[in-house]
């Protein structure tokens, strides 16, 4: 990556963020470089359960001991489209799995064309 996981925006001199490669800039206001991170947003940021690219893994918040990741945010069951024909796997992303993503049904059609037929 080289660069690091967050900027504090606390840099001493005029800009207080750092330039550069960095996966956090919590509290900054991109109108106003010249402000330091407002301390209220790294106080009440919940960062657990984030895929890390680096480690290609998930990063959890040691103080949180929940570890589940739902297979849907808003969907109570598998959608259609994965289920039709001999079906997809879902959820299609699975960031604590030996495999991360699998194939997105969209996906498939769009490669495959019209007509589309489950594999």
């Amino acid at each position: 990556m080289g660069g690091a996981y967050e900027d504090p925006g606390t840099a001493p001199g005029p800009n207080p963020w750092q330039a550069g490669r960095l996966l956090w800039k919590l509290g900054y206001d991109p109108a106003h470089w010249e402000r330091s991170a407002d301390p209220q947003v790294k106080s009440t940021f919940l960062r657990h359960g984030n895929f890390d690219c680096v480690t290609n893994s998930v990063i959890w918040d040691p103080g949180n001991s929940e570890r589940l990741i739902p297979d849907s945010l808003y969907l109570t069951r598998i959608p259609a489209a994965f289920d039709a024909g001999r079906g997809y796997a879902w959820p299609w992303v699975d960031p604590t799995g030996a495999t991360k993503l699998y194939t997105l049904p969209a996906k498939a059609r769009f490669d495959a064309g019209t007509p589309f037929h489950q594999p």
